[in-house]
């Protein structure tokens, strides 16, 4: 049965210590992923490695300068898409660049635009190749990492999979470079707090997410509905091992809710980082279970700092995600109002603004 699959590749594949481009690492992933096409399946790939190609070219050691990053991926861009290019061409298939940014999902006619353009693309057969726009994105609108882009991609065009290849067999125990007991976890159906904290930093001098960005990426994946699979690249087939059903290492993160549609995917790709309304448990049921709008009332606390109109997560008091939704205040106001019944919260907050402080419409129920 043809699925459609995001496949995600790090710099610590791509690239080799030098910066240089490991053709053997592509040469063998090309291969993979021309005969996963050959079988009907509709291929996404989101790749890292503009910035250490280009550093590579122009022969600099590290530099953390955002700036010189930004010059760096222009260089490196054009470097990884040829070779890209080169051996897919062998495969007679036609690679499409496309650069995003998160402005790119934020705005509702960006995000349609982005996808149906993928979606043709995958109907010409042609297989699009993504990175982040690293010489237009600044700070309020990077990625963090491409495991985050990754996963929004996935959202975006209702993948069945999100396949996230790095240098390690999948999530551990514990790092697994560092401690040889560290035990690999093959399967998670949920992501809470203790799997969080399992998580550590970035793997290597190249990576930007690590372990860490990797859960983060399939926790979103799983709220939309994608089984997630973190992998080695380094393992001989793993691509079509995973597909094909072939036992082998790795972790595979279940879906968490079914697929949603792609208004709710696009509710999805625009929460503002680290913000958050914390409700009681009554407006937990009363979301959960009565399909009702989120009210001043069931409002306990407030997560970092956010506008009107911000997407933001809704949380239990345990600190589990409920929902994600536009909310009609402030973090400012509604501190002013939190717990508040209805009649209040307008009068508290100093303007008149909506009567619920997140509206069913505009909510997605985890």
């Amino acid at each position: 049965m043809s699925q459609t699959l995001v496949i995600k590749v790090g710099s610590a594949l791509v690239t080799k210590e030098d910066n240089t481009l490991n053709t053997n690492f592509i040469g063998s992933f090309v291969e993979q992923i021309a005969a996963l096409k050959k079988s009907g399946h509709k291929i996404i790939i989101v790749t890292s490695g503009a910035v250490a190609s280009g550093r590579s070219e122009m022969k600099l050691e590290r530099e953390d300068n955002i700036p010189y990053k930004q010059a760096l991926a222009a260089i490196g861009q054009g470097i990884l898409m040829n070779t890209y290019r080169d051996f897919f061409k062998k495969h007679e298939i036609v690679t499409a660049q496309v650069l995003l940014t998160n402005l790119d999902f934020k705005n509702r006619e960006s995000f349609i635009t982005t996808r149906n353009t993928l979606e043709l693309l995958t109907r010409f057969n042609a297989i699009p190749i993504i990175n982040e726009n690293d010489v237009t994105a600044y700070a309020e609108i990077k990625f963090g990492d491409n495991d985050n882009l990754a996963s929004k991609v996935a959202a975006m065009v209702d993948a069945d999979k999100l396949i996230i290849l790095t240098s390690v067999k999948g999530f551990y125990t514990d790092d697994p470079t560092k401690n040889p007991s560290a035990e690999l976890i093959r399967e998670l159906s949920v992501i809470d707090g203790s799997v969080k904290k399992l998580a550590k930093g970035a793997g290597s001098k190249k990576s930007l997410g690590g372990m860490s960005g990797k859960i983060k990426a399939a926790e979103f994946a799983s709220n939309s509905g994608i089984t997630t699979y973190i992998a080695s690249g380094n393992d001989e087939n793993i691509i079509s091992n995973i597909i094909g059903g072939v036992a082998c290492d790795f972790t595979v993160i279940h879906p968490m809710t079914e697929k949603h549609t792609s208004k709710q995917n696009w509710f999805k790709s625009q929460v503002k980082a680290g913000c958050g309304i914390i409700i009681d448990d009554g407006a937990v049921k009363a979301l959960k279970e009565r399909g009702k709008s989120l009210l001043p009332v069931g409002v306990s606390g407030i997560k970092g700092k956010f506008e009107r109109g911000d997407f933001v997560e809704i949380y239990a008091q345990n600190g589990d995600i409920i929902a994600i939704g536009e909310t009609n205040y402030s973090s400012l106001d509604l501190e002013k109002f939190k717990g508040c019944k209805n009649g209040e919260a307008c009068y508290l907050a100093g303007a008149i603004l909506d009567e619920e402080v997140v509206h069913r419409d505009n909510m997605v129920i985890f």
